[in-house]
């Protein structure tokens, strides 16, 4: 029988019937119900014939429709994995396919971002497969790129202090840089700090929007709260009125310049 699910401002239909499965979505109610009704009645007659021609950019995009649309991370994935691999066919998708586009993409970005995109195209074939009712497809396999050993060290106070002279001219990235070094947050969530979110008597951070999309709170160490407590506060409510290109632009011209 057929199930109509609204997700998405999009309306779903999912028909299991006599071991066929198959899906289908529409912008409209009453579309979605006329074409559940015609492939009933086509598996009904026997004249239903699975189809075949879905390919791996279809898949990529209804799986982020209906499974990551909050992801936003991952959109940027979505994307490139579209460029390179979105016109192959689903079901004739090959593993040398995979190798290729791996290889190709290793040459620019790093192995975590190819990593990335090939799990994506992975994971949303199997999604197409398990709940779209694309039974036929195969899944090819992949060895995922090795990925270099993460972070295991901090910043030695030798290094530190070299650093901070290289930043001596800029008091506001030398104070993000010093934020980043206390806290661990990323660049982006340093600019978008906002006073609200800051509780200087507790030493506690929220941070609502985040990388993984899960807000979290941080404790404060007694130098951040320090660094932040000294800031001039101002009425957009904002901790640092200052974009990301400008952190970085400021951060690559001065460090070169002290050759660090």
């Amino acid at each position: 029988m057929a199930s109509i699910r609204f997700r998405n401002s999009k309306y779903q239909v999912l028909i299991r019937m006599h071991g066929i499965s198959t899906s289908k979505t529409f912008t409209k109610k009453i579309h979605a119900q006329h074409w559940a009704k015609s492939i009933e009645v086509a598996i009904e007659s026997g004249q239903y014939k699975i189809e075949l021609d879905l390919t791996v950019k279809q898949a990529l995009l209804q799986y982020m429709s209906d499974k990551i649309s909050h992801d936003k991370s991952s959109h940027s994935h979505v994307r490139n994995a579209i460029v390179g691999l979105g016109s192959y066919k689903a079901d004739t998708l090959t593993s040398h396919q995979l190798v290729l586009h791996r290889n190709a993409r290793l040459l620019t970005h790093s192995p975590q971002t190819v990593k990335h995109e090939l799990s994506m195209v992975l994971r949303a074939l199997k999604w197409a497969r398990d709940e779209l009712g694309y039974s036929y497809l195969k899944i090819p396999t992949i060895k995922m790129p090795s990925l270099p050993r993460g972070r295991d060290r901090r910043i030695t106070r030798q290094e530190e202090t070299k650093l901070f002279h290289a930043l001596r001219f800029t008091s506001s990235v030398r104070d993000i840089v010093s934020l980043a070094i206390e806290t661990g947050m990323r660049r982006s969530e340093l600019i978008s700090m906002r006073w609200g979110d800051i509780n200087l008597k507790t030493r506690t951070l929220h941070i609502p929007k985040t990388k993984t999309d899960i807000p979290r709170t941080i404790p404060l160490t007694v130098k951040a709260a320090h660094i932040l407590g000294s800031l001039q506060r101002n009425i957009s409510g904002e901790v640092f009125s200052i974009s990301a290109g400008t952190v970085s632009q400021a951060w690559t011209s001065h460090i070169s310049l002290d050759s660090l």
